[in-house]
């Protein structure tokens, strides 16, 4: 009777350990927005969302499903900054933050935000994408433990709004009252342009912008559309400050903790996204800039001469700023690399 039971408890942990084995690895990844952007008439699939789709695919396929990934959108599991402590607490496995929200984490990360740096959106994928790109990521998956899987512009080119003047050159933004996020770097450029960084909260800046708290703001056309801006701005100029970033992260420790060729799958799983998430982004930038102008606000293109006179303003102060906040060879590094 002893042998019998013994046999059955024995069976009993196979059977246990099989099941086990066959358990899927879940990839819980989270979002903070809803997945949808609203353009004139047209409902479009947000960057990011459309690079946790692409990533979601593409490691369930190259896992045979041993990985699953579970998104969650509309802010489901915290904001940003929580997301990130989550990963770094092992509850949560991978999060899409902004490059403001990494900051905390890994200061390095503000190095890409040399005001005017990227004339274009392919300076940016070079720069992200070559040995700079990746040593800073490397850097940051040592240092703070979060390990960028994709990386790509956060819905296009940041630039000023306002509701008193065109602003053609950087002399035309002194004495204006400008909303910036809580980042240093961003509050250090309007300083440096000679107007007032005044940081107010997104969900405060539409009655703020139409009470005449701030005199304008900067970000994206499509942000501005998400925001509906539009209604309470009159003028934008396009001097393309700042190209944010954002990405899909996860914990490093975790990472690696998993089978060498999970690992690989979910790395290349991240190039797929990165591919998905910067189309979708180029694509909804060109239709929120026209969708802007349709909407009556006035756009200011730049000459060439006049988006110098941003540059030769702002540049050399912000530098020497991020030059006392962060490594400063990582600050050379980038510099080089892009010029």
């Amino acid at each position: 009777m002893k042998k019998i039971k013994g046999i059955v408890v024995l069976l009993l942990l196979i059977v246990s350990a099989a099941l086990c084995a066959q358990q899927p690895i879940v990839f819980k990844l989270a979002f903070t927005d809803p997945p949808y952007l609203k353009i004139g008439d047209l409902q479009v699939l947000h960057h990011s969302v459309a690079g946790m789709v692409a990533f979601k695919a593409a490691v369930e396929n190259m896992t045979q499903k041993r990985v699953v990934v579970e998104n969650y959108y509309y802010g489901r599991l915290g904001d940003a900054n929580e997301n990130l402590r989550q990963i770094l607490t092992g509850t949560l496995q991978g999060a899409t933050p902004a490059d403001g929200a990494v900051a905390p984490f890994y200061a390095g990360i503000q190095v890409f935000s040399i005001p005017y740096l990227f004339k274009n959106p392919l300076d940016a994928y070079n720069l992200w994408d070559g040995p700079v790109g990746k040593e800073i990521f490397e850097d940051m998956a040592k240092k703070s433990g979060l390990r960028v899987l994709a990386i790509y512009d956060n819905g296009g080119f940041r630039s000023f709004s306002n509701n008193r003047k065109v602003v053609q050159n950087a002399s035309d933004m002194r004495g204006l009252k400008i909303r910036t996020m809580t980042i240093p770097v961003h509050m250090e450029l309007v300083k440096a342009l000679g107007a007032a960084p005044t940081p107010i909260a997104w969900l405060e800046l539409y009655n703020a912008l139409q009470t005449g708290v701030v005199d304008g703001q900067e970000n994206s056309a499509a942000t501005i559309l998400g925001g509906s801006l539009q209604e309470v701005q009159k003028y934008y100029t396009l001097d393309e400050h700042f190209l944010g970033s954002a990405m899909i992260v996860t914990g490093e420790k975790w990472l690696r903790s998993l089978p060498p060729d999970i690992q690989d799958a979910i790395i290349k799983a991240g190039k797929i996204a990165e591919f998905a998430a910067r189309g979708t982004s180029r694509a909804n930038d060109s239709l929120a800039l026209e969708e802007i102008m349709k909407r009556g606000v006035q756009v200011y293109f730049p000459t060439p001469s006049e988006k110098k006179s941003f540059s030769n303003a702002a540049q050399t102060p912000v530098i020497e700023w991020l030059k006392k906040n962060v490594d400063p060879l990582l600050v050379d590094k980038v510099l080089s690399a892009v010029r």
